[in-house]
């Protein structure tokens, strides 16, 4: 077994039960910190890695997939003609995808 990925998942472990402590505990991140003598950096780094943005795919709960809004475009010209299609998403760091129809 490897040593390291042993160690870095008894610290998740751990600081996934002190994040759970926290929000049960009705207490504001900096006084639950203080009052249990974590430190509020190394809290919210933590906590960061393990819970999820809000708005972000790893919410959902199993058997869940994200809304789309289904949208109805107009891609006719006046001679009836389909005009074309383009999609691009930008994937971060300098990457786009594009898609184009036409």
């Amino acid at each position: 077994m490897d040593t390291a990925n042993s160690n870095n998942g008894d610290r998740a472990a751990y600081w996934q039960a002190v994040v759970d402590e926290q929000k049960n505990s009705g207490l504001s991140i900096p006084r639950f910190c203080t009052e249990r003598g974590v430190v509020l950096s190394q809290f919210y780094y933590w906590r960061r890695r393990l819970v999820p943005a809000e708005g972000s795919l790893r919410e959902l709960g199993a058997g869940q997939s994200p809304a789309f809004v289904e949208l109805e475009l107009d891609r006719q010209g006046a001679a009836g003609a389909h005009l074309p299609l383009e999609i691009r998403l930008d994937l971060g760091a300098g990457c786009t995808l594009s898609i184009r129809r036409g």
